[in-house]
């Protein structure tokens, strides 16, 4: 590795590649797998950094920052976002007056935000800070091929408005309570027929996946009732190789450097196979709204799902929308609302089974509402508005265990402050969600499990895990409904706790970047009735 290392600090960047493909390759490749992969992690660095030093630009050094060096640690520990945040950040940041600190990000240096204050500012003055392009210096890797199209999320100025004015109203009218019911009774058949302590977050994913199939655009993933469905198999293991961190920090390897790793490159393949699937869902919608059929039978008669809702808003002079936009826009309604919302409900469960009397309160919350008689309930819209402590369990998982740890970075279009330093133009803030819900400044004892600090509603942007604004998640409202009609199903008809040989007997671990998943999380169901 010194002779490498030597090597490359002497030789143009090109060269050093070349020396790399050809000689050092095969020679790795046959002695150690992971040397192969640490080596090409760092050829990615160079690629990063290109003629660049290993500190911040001189008008950012005025800001305390972590170097590449700390993230290339993190990946080789494979440490989640959220690990990174406990194991890193979070001490630092208590020694930071403005809650301000630099950290490289995959195309450049990063300004992490932590302070509320400041956060206000970001997401209201959002044409100050408009979100930066997801796809910049990432084009074509698994996840911008998959997500960094021209969607809600990451356009900006009148191309988000005028897709605003078309999704808003979908969102709006699409609140499929009886489907998600109908799921959870669909989850409660499988684990009757399976070993009383089960693996959440697959059940979860699988719940939520044929959720956003459904309501989304029509699609059965056939996820909750077949084991090895084919979507479902294909679209997992693509959503397993978006949270690989090394990939996400480094989008080099998974350019340039793709060819090293031929499993990666499978990936892409199945990535296109699902999105030529998508391209046909889209294109047989339209058919069949201009022949009059908008029945989706898996929703009440009189709803529709997200496309339906989205096609017909345009045909109302809404706003107009392209198929690559209407595309976009559904892969990253699919990601957002199968794979955030899968880890915060498989989050709230472990929290359920570990706190059992905050667990029988919340039961008894929803015995109150929906009656306590031994019997499958599915709540409506204005029972899920009653579950207020339900309510406060999700807020609080989603403090302690964001999915998304960190927001889209946001361009500073013009010098600034924030919390009294300087912010100069063209420099990269990030909303660390992760820093801010830990915060001792913001948080009595931040580390602890306590709905009950949710039981007053607040709106002083110390909770983002939405973000907040005008920006703010469109699909908020759809993932909460989701867990409150899942969560209130599930404690009437069983009660949960970690089995004896769990791996998070203290807390719970966790994979991925930039969504975060638990990893492993074992939970026994016993049945009620």
């Amino acid at each position: 590795m010194s002779y490498l290392k030597n090597t490359f600090l002497q030789l143009p960047l090109n060269n050093a590649v070349d020396i790399y493909s050809s000689k050092a390759v095969p020679h790795l490749i046959k002695k150690n797998k992971m040397a192969t992969i640490s080596v090409a992690v760092v050829i990615s660095l160079f690629y990063i950094i290109r003629d660049q030093v290993f500190k911040p630009p001189q008008n950012l050094r005025h800001i305390p920052y972590f170097g590449y060096f700390s993230i290339l640690k993190s990946i080789l520990k494979n440490e989640s976002l959220l690990d990174r945040g406990k194991n890193v950040n979070m001490e630092f940041v208590k020694s930071i007056p403005d809650g301000l600190y630099l950290e490289p990000g995959k195309i450049g240096w990063e300004i992490q935000v932590s302070n509320s204050e400041d956060i206000k500012h970001i997401l209201l003055k959002y044409e100050l800070f408009p979100k930066t392009d997801f796809s910049e210096g990432c084009e074509e890797t698994l996840v911008s091929k998959f997500i960094g199209g021209p969607n809600l999320v990451i356009v900006a100025g009148d191309e988000w408005k005028s897709q605003k004015k078309i999704f808003n109203p979908a969102f709006r009218r699409s609140m499929p309570v009886k489907l998600f019911g109908n799921i959870t009774q669909q989850l409660f058949k499988r684990i009757e027929g399976s070993e009383k302590t089960l693996d959440v977050s697959d059940l979860m994913m699988r719940c939520t996946l044929e959720a956003i199939g459904k309501a989304g655009f029509g699609f059965d993933f056939e996820a909750v009732n077949k084991e090895n469905s084919k979507w479902t198999k294909l679209y997992n293991e693509v959503v397993e190789g978006f949270r690989d961190f090394k990939y996400f920090m480094f989008p080099t390897l998974d350019q340039e450097l793709l060819w090293l790793f031929p499993k990666r490159k499978l990936l892409h393949q199945k990535l296109d196979t699902l999105m030529d699937m998508l391209d046909e869902v889209v294109q047989k919608k339209r058919e069949l709204l201009k022949q009059g059929q908008v029945r989706n039978n898996d929703l009440e008669e009189n709803e529709r799902d997200l496309l339906t809702l989205m096609l017909e808003s345009e045909e109302q002079e809404e706003g107009s929308i392209s198929d690559k936009e209407l595309k976009a826009n559904l892969c990253v309604f699919f990601y957002a609302g199968h794979d955030t919302t899968s880890a915060s409900l498989s989050f709230v469960l472990y929290y359920l089974a570990k706190h059992l009397e905050i667990q029988e309160r919340a039961r008894k919350e929803v015995n109150l509402i929906l009656g306590d008689g031994l019997e499958d309930v599915i709540p409506t819209v204005e029972e899920t508005k009653q579950m207020t402590y339900i309510n406060q369990i999700i807020k609080e998982t989603l403090r302690l265990k964001a999915p998304v740890p960190r927001l889209t970075p946001r361009l500073v279009t013009e010098d600034t402050f924030l919390s009294g330093t300087f912010i100069p133009k063209g420099s990269r803030v990030t909303i660390n969600i992760y820093d801010m819900h830990h915060s001792e400044k913001v948080w009595e004892n931040p580390t602890e499990f306590d709905p009950d600090r949710f039981s007053q509603e607040e709106s002083n942007y110390t909770w983002v895990p939405f973000g907040s604004g005008a920006r703010q998640c469109i699909g908020m409202n759809f993932s909460l409904n989701e867990q409150r009609v899942m969560i209130a199903m599930i404690l009437r008809k069983y009660t949960l706790s970690l089995p004896k040989n769990s791996v998070h007997p203290d807390d719970v671990s966790t994979s991925g970047a930039p969504v975060v998943v638990p990893h492993e999380l074992y939970i026994t169901f016993n049945k009620i009735y």
